[in-house]
């Protein structure tokens, strides 16, 4: 960390800390409404991605993986096959999975550190949980403008990835084999995988442990920012800053509400993504757009939790923020696109549900459990491709 990094954050803390001491009631109230969102939503949506994704690597599933797909990966993003479980379970949960599995597979040294780099920067994603049914359904009352945002979410992050597989140094391909000998050399890996000492009981155990660690480290994160966007917002700092985002995106013709959104969707996406959509004066595509860059940004505080589990690994935050940019780029794009497509076709329903109810009360631990059922049906529709590939 440079000195002028050490006297921002130092300034920061120190601006923080004052503010918990002359306005404690402000505080108390965002730290909850942080642990609330914690323990309702991200707990039962994560937890058991957390366990099952420790599972499956600690058991050799990745190093399966990473023989089986790897001619899909390497062309595709210049990656090992093992990384098809780090951007299955990614695009299938929620921040933080992403990260966390890339650092287990180069803890385990299964990639290297510039494959890390790229491989984390384009699979930590928002989850479905929250894109179809806290923005989509509660806060614009329609599960299709839900799915087109996340939609637009998910294929933006994939088109980074296969940019960066693009601009990636070539490495030799991988060698053609009959699927027979393909699946022979998986399950011989498979088979020669060492699993730790202790059984069944010690891997649950140890899963189970690390994954409430890094649930523990996430509420950390979530609530100091939540404070954070609490203090600018009663001290006015967050005026100048949406009227800078206002001036900034005057293609979009946000009001000052919306422009507010952006700027406290900066530091946290849901209190961002509820102020914009509930913001008058905005036309629903030019909403639509804000919430977009929203999601696609993601907001120092999922920036701060991911590059917290990436810490001591070479992955530049310069790096992970210009991914983040191009994903802004294309997620506009796409969801622009998505709209107008919407629109042609009468498609666009909608439905009353206040967004504490869907938030709060949506049935967050069913949900994951389809969408970890979604990841694994990818890494077989991966499979069948690259068998049918190493068949040509």
């Amino acid at each position: 960390m440079s000195i002028y990094s050490r006297m921002f954050f130092l300034a920061t803390i120190m601006l923080l800390s004052f503010f918990m001491v002359v306005n404690p009631n402000e505080t108390v109230a965002a730290a909850g409404y942080g642990f609330k969102l914690w323990y309702s939503v991200i707990v039962p949506a994560l937890l058991p991605f957390f366990i099952a994704a420790d599972l499956l690597v600690s058991l050799g599933l990745a190093q399966f993986l990473g023989v089986i797909l790897e001619p899909v990966m390497r062309p595709l993003f210049k990656l090992p096959g093992c990384a098809s479980l780090v951007a299955a379970m990614g695009f299938t949960s929620g921040f933080p999975v992403g990260a966390i599995l890339t650092r287990r597979l180069y803890e385990d040294q299964l990639i290297n550190g510039p494959e890390a780099e790229r491989l984390a920067s384009f699979t930590n994603n928002s989850s479905p949980l929250f894109i179809i049914g806290a923005v989509g359904v509660g806060m614009f009352n329609s599960p299709a403008l839900g799915g087109l945002l996340a939609v637009s979410h998910y294929l933006a992050n994939l088109l980074v990835g296969l940019f960066w597989g693009l601009t990636a140094p070539p490495r030799p391909g991988p060698k053609k084999t009959a699927p027979g000998q393909l699946w022979q050399e998986a399950l011989k890996t498979l088979a020669n995988h060492t699993i730790p000492p202790g059984g069944a009981g010690k891997l649950l155990s140890d899963a189970i442990k690390t994954s409430i660690n890094n649930l523990l480290a996430i509420a950390g994160f979530i609530i100091i920012f939540s404070v954070l966007t609490r203090m600018l917002s009663t001290w006015g700092l967050m005026h100048y800053i949406a009227i800078l985002w206002s001036q900034l995106l005057f293609f979009l013709k946000l009001s000052y509400e919306a422009a507010c959104g952006i700027a406290m969707g900066m530091f946290e996406i849901t209190i961002g993504s509820q102020a914009i959509a509930s913001a008058g004066g905005v036309d629903i595509l030019h909403q639509l757009l804000a919430v977009s860059l929203l999601l696609a940004f993601s907001g120092f505080s999922i920036i701060a939790q991911v590059m917290g589990v990436l810490a001591g690994m070479p992955v530049r935050l310069s790096f992970y923020l210009k991914a983040r940019l191009l994903q802004i780029g294309f997620s506009l794009i796409i969801t622009w696109s998505g709209y107008h497509l919407l629109l042609g076709r009468g498609v666009i329903l909608t439905i009353a549900s206040p967004v504490e109810k869907v938030l709060y009360s949506i049935h967050a631990w069913h949900i994951s459990l389809w969408c970890m059922a979604a990841g694994l049906l990818l890494i077989g529709i991966m499979m069948i491709f690259s068998l049918i590939r190493d068949v040509k």
